[in-house]
């Protein structure tokens, strides 16, 4: 490889790097102060999303955390139900039902129920299209990670920016990489995506 290659894919690979690393830092700056973790402070809604996570044979690891945090936000009277959204596109996928079966169980009213919530921009524009939710009394309910891209896509869909609840994150190791190399990604998708969107 020559030497002038070498030059000219590092500079490729760094200037990637420095986009990645400017799209997160706008993602954090929006999300800024809308992520709550202490639910004694967090503001009453009406209504709180919860954004579906992988639950095939086996539920990824942040889908436990997810429910429990929908269920303590009913509780302790911070939202009055719950809107479901995620997939329910394959047979061997059904995160939504399992997600509806989990809220009835734990007594948790449900208000909306959206199995074609195929990311997190579709979930949050699908429901913007229901006059009922136009003014986004709605609270985010995932992990902090993805509460953040969620509320920066907030901001371009309602007419205020969205707050959210940080369901607890997973210690697995192995997912915790995963999932900075593609939250990173994500981000940098969601900032880029703002000329065809906003």
């Amino acid at each position: 490889m020559s030497r002038k290659l070498i030059i000219v894919l590092s500079l490729l690979v760094t200037a990637f790097l420095l986009l990645v690393f400017a799209c997160n830092i706008i993602v954090v700056i929006v999300s800024k102060g809308n992520c709550y973790d202490d639910i004694d402070i967090i503001p009453h809604h009406k209504y709180g999303i919860l954004l579906g996570t992988g639950r095939s044979n086996e539920p990824s690891p942040y889908y436990d955390a997810r429910i429990q945090a929908t269920v303590d936000l009913y509780n302790a009277g911070k939202i009055d139900s719950v809107i479901i959204s995620g997939e329910n596109l394959y047979d061997d996928y059904f995160e939504v039902d399992s997600m509806v079966i989990a809220m009835k169980v734990a007594g948790v009213p449900i208000r909306l129920i959206d199995p074609y919530g195929t990311d997190t921009y579709t979930s949050l524009r699908r429901v913007k299209t229901l006059d009922d939710y136009r003014k986004g009394d709605i609270t985010i309910i995932s992990q902090h990670f993805h509460n953040q891209r969620a509320i920066f896509y907030s901001a371009l869909i309602f007419e205020k920016t969205l707050i959210a609840y940080d369901a607890v994150d997973t210690d697995i190791w192995y997912w915790n990489v995963w999932r900075f190399v593609r939250e990173a990604l994500a981000r940098t998708k969601a900032v880029l995506m703002l000329p065809f969107i906003y």
